[in-house]
């Protein structure tokens, strides 16, 4: 792992680096590579650096985070029409929605499309295509304008508890000390690891972040993914009400200082970021150095729905708008499309469907969004 020193400035800056490593140059899903990843828990690639889209899709992203600024409100981008994250000041950190065609972007379902990455997911995924893979999402990361957003470290697994994914719309990470007892984490570190080979070694999917800008607002704790925490690490974890709330943790961190062993992933244009989402890591932005970085990937699809259909995640339910389908540019992206909504359901309240913000406007008379029943009546004051 190559890591360098950051240079002073009166913002906020990593204590160190890692960046892309030239003799792992070759292209595609190379055994070098999965070495890497597998052992690191993260890997930058250089795959996209000269592809001609990398420009495009620049400036489309800064147009879309620009569109999503508070106080533009729907007038540039209907962005009820996705779902888009936001930090303090309702600033933009996050925006899904790209391939909606309220987002007047075609270039971001092109780029999904288009044969330079189907060939790398091919390589990466043992021979995945077109024919064989499910809808995925596209997601823009990108920086709040006036205040520093982050640190937030934690893991993309639910580590705690019964152990089922986080249902974005519903708190259900867990209420009492039990579900936090480090006896339950272990049973739940085992299956994650498990679950982590099991992943690695099948690569039935891929997802990546193309940075469009050079960024470097990724921290990581390289080898977490694999290591169990330390008791430093496990106080940084543990949210705040549950300590409140008794379960036994050693105080060890200011929420300030660095984490030992963390980097920044820096990425200059066209590079990109493979990690493993076990592994602790944080976003971590300030207001005078651009993110502008795609979150792009595809999996594959695991065959006929057998189960009903579940209430989708508040984050992904604008994709299940049917003008998404139709602004597809491959017929077979439509199949895959086809493939996700088919699992999926359109919940019955606005929280099911939008981030707070959307929330707010609609109770306030905004009729936007799905413009359904439901948002009429909340418009209208009788939600």
């Amino acid at each position: 792992m190559s890591t360098s020193q950051p240079s002073s400035s009166e913002y906020y800056r990593a204590t160190a680096f890692a960046d892309f490593q030239p003799e792992l140059s070759t292209p595609g899903g190379t055994p070098e590579r999965i070495a890497f990843l597998q052992k690191h828990g993260y890997l930058i690639i250089n795959d996209f650096v000269d592809h001609p889209m990398i420009p495009v899709l620049r400036e489309a992203g800064r147009r879309v985070t620009e569109a999503c600024a508070p106080e533009h409100g729907y007038s540039k981008i209907d962005c009820s029409k996705g779902y888009v994250h936001r930090a303090k000041e309702d600033e933009p950190w996050a925006i899904r929605g790209l391939v909606h065609p309220a987002f007047n972007e075609p270039s971001f379902a092109e780029f999904h499309g288009c044969e330079e990455f189907l060939r790398f997911v091919s390589s990466w995924c043992n021979g995945l295509g077109p024919e064989d893979m499910a809808m995925g999402g596209l997601l823009l990361w990108c920086n709040p304008r006036r205040n520093e957003n982050g640190p937030s470290w934690h893991r993309d697994v639910t580590w705690w508890g019964d152990g089922k994914p986080y249902f974005s719309q519903q708190d259900n990470r867990g209420e009492d000390i039990e579900a936090y007892s480090e006896e339950i984490e272990k049973i739940r570190w085992d299956e994650i690891r498990e679950k982590n080979a099991k992943n690695i070694a099948e690569r039935n999917g891929v997802s990546m972040f193309i940075a469009l800008a050079d960024d470097e607002c990724h921290e990581v704790i390289p080898g977490s993914h694999d290591d169990w925490r330390t008791p430093f690490e496990h106080d940084v974890l543990l949210p705040q009400k549950m300590k409140d709330a008794g379960v036994p943790h050693t105080p060890s961190w200011n929420r300030v200082d660095p984490l030992p062993e963390q980097v920044a992933i820096r990425l200059k244009a066209g590079e990109a970021l493979i990690r493993n989402g076990n592994n602790i890591h944080t976003g971590h932005t300030v207001p005078d150095r651009e993110r502008n970085t795609l979150s792009v990937g595809w999996s594959r699809w695991s065959g006929p729905l057998t189960e009903e259909p579940v209430v989708a995640d508040a984050r992904s339910a604008w994709q299940l708008d049917p003008a998404v389908r139709e602004a597809m540019p491959h017929e077979w992206m439509k199949t895959a499309w086809d493939r996700w909504a088919a699992t999926q359901k359109l919940g019955d309240t606005l929280e099911d469907r939008y981030p707070g913000f959307d929330v707010a406007r609609i109770k306030a008379g905004e009729v936007a969004g799905w413009r359904s029943e439901l948002e009429r009546q909340a418009a209208a004051g009788d939600a």
